[in-house]
């Protein structure tokens, strides 16, 4: 099944959804149109353009849960954009944190307006997201219901302020562990993909076993999305990485490749890590340095496995769940990219 075609037939109803969210939202007009440059719909100069927007794969996955078991997509679509709109806003924020300039192929938001502007672009995206969810009462769902996406949507966020603060954290940290950094991806990345899961599923349900494990197959393929973004962060191909090859490592992240090798390669090899990773700023040639530890150690292969691994976990998940449909085979075709993507 070809994935791109699965995101393509989404993403429009997605932008459609969202677009809703911003009708009646355009003073003061800059404001709203950084959001929409960093939601790919306007340019630099803030003209209208077809650049890349992203995946969508996150309110994909929440649609497509809540199809699987309803088989429509009506009361699922404002959730799929509160997802969309929290993972971006999270990402605007997190390019100024990292001090990434680039973005989706194009400079950061932070970049061309500067960092209050941009913390400021994605506060107020933050707010749409909400604002989104709470369109749920125009597509008839009750408001004990709208209540509880509220509060999976809002717990969400904060698990992701959390994995935020661990990951940031660990850039100085000298004991970080192989748990540790899990425990941080389930929060950081994996909780917004268990959030989508878990959103569709408690729309379209209110079977707590198939809401369980819906919930599980989503946080299991958000650790393996993760551990794949780290894969292609040090090895993915120059031009088709959203940012920079080789960011994660001047940073000093703490991502599963590298943490490792400083358990696993040489000793000698575990001196040239200790002494980079303990400079306040390392320089590009040290990237290479990094690289030709990690090759020796094998860490590409061990951190694909680990990968796969959750995978396997999600999809034993998808498997219990006994559901043969259209939107099942889709979930699970989505699944496999996510985890082997090269980009």
């Amino acid at each position: 099944m070809n994935v791109e075609e699965i995101l393509n037939e989404h993403l429009e109803m997605i932008d459609r959804e969202i677009k809703e969210v911003f009708r009646g939202h355009d003073f003061p007009e800059p404001l709203y149109a950084m959001m929409k440059y960093h939601l790919g719909w306007l340019d630099e100069d803030l003209r209208e353009t077809s650049q890349y927007r992203g995946k969508r794969f996150r309110p994909t996955i929440c649609l497509l849960t809540y199809k699987a078991l309803s088989g429509v997509y009506t009361k699922a679509l404002p959730a799929a954009a509160a997802i969309e709109l929290i993972h971006n806003f999270s990402l605007i924020h997190d390019d100024i944190e990292d001090m990434d300039e680039e973005r989706r192929h194009k400079p950061t938001v932070w970049k061309l307006w500067g960092i209050p502007q941009a913390i400021n672009v994605g506060d107020g995206m933050h707010v749409m997201a909400n604002l989104a969810a709470l369109q749920l009462k125009d597509a008839n769902v009750t408001s004990q219901k709208i209540v509880e996406i509220l509060a999976i949507l809002n717990r969400t966020i904060m698990r992701l302020c959390e994995g935020q603060y661990l990951d940031m954290s660990f850039e100085e940290a000298t004991d970080v562990t192989v748990d540790m950094y899990l425990d941080m991806v389930s929060r950081k990345t994996g909780a917004l993909i268990e959030a989508s899961t878990l959103v569709g599923a408690s729309l379209a349900t209110e079977d707590e076993g198939l809401i369980g494990h819906f919930r599980d197959f989503g946080k299991n393929i958000g650790i393996a999305f993760q551990i794949r973004d780290d894969i292609i962060g040090i090895w993915g191909e120059k031009g088709k990485a959203g940012k920079p090859i080789g960011s994660d490592i001047l940073r000093k992240k703490k991502t599963l490749p590298v943490l490792y090798a400083f358990q696993k390669a040489g000793r000698q090899d575990r001196q040239v890590l200790r002494g980079i990773y303990g400079k306040k700023r390392p320089t590009k040639g040290d990237v290479g340095k990094v690289l030709r530890v990690l090759e020796r150690a094998g860490a590409k292969k061990y951190s694909q496995g680990v990968a796969e691994r959750f995978e396997a976990l999600a999809f034993k998940d998808l498997k219990v769940i006994r559901l043969r449909n259209a939107s099942m085979e889709k979930l699970g075709a989505l699944a496999n990219f996510l985890v082997r993507r090269s980009f």
